[in-house]
């Protein structure tokens, strides 16, 4: 009977994520057109929810201040699952993106990773296949 208790509030998934961006119409874009997320619906004037391939969604919250922060401050990141590294990274870098590291870099098996950041500055992460 413990066993099937415990297992009621386990974490079986994540649902979505949520970004916070001081300029919603400038995040949206570079959602919708540069990553290219499809937008599920409007959640008022400045919000909205992208649906994503594996049933997870991203929701993106407008009108928000950043945080201060300093070199030794913690950030959460979420890791974006791609086909290929290497092309979406390409894509990315012939849209203007910033990124943090000049290519991606391989982290075993078939694997690459890069992060780049999104136009209010927050850090996100690409993984997939060379």
């Amino acid at each position: 009977m413990r066993g099937v208790e415990m297992a009621k509030h386990r974490v079986k998934g994540l649902a979505f994520a949520s970004v916070y961006v001081d300029d919603f119409e400038k995040a949206y874009r570079f959602y919708a057109e540069v990553l290219g997320l499809e937008k599920e619906y409007d959640m008022g004037s400045a919000a909205c929810f992208f649906k994503l391939p594996d049933n997870t969604g991203l929701y993106l919250q407008g009108k928000n201040k950043a945080a201060s922060y300093g070199e030794d401050t913690m950030r959460t990141a979420f890791v974006f699952s791609v086909e290929s590294a290497e092309a979406t990274y390409e894509r990315l870098k012939a849209a203007g993106v910033r990124f943090i590291y000049a290519e991606p870099k391989h982290m075993g098996g078939d694997n690459y990773w890069f992060q780049f950041y999104d136009p209010a500055g927050n850090i996100l992460e690409a993984l997939g296949g060379k």
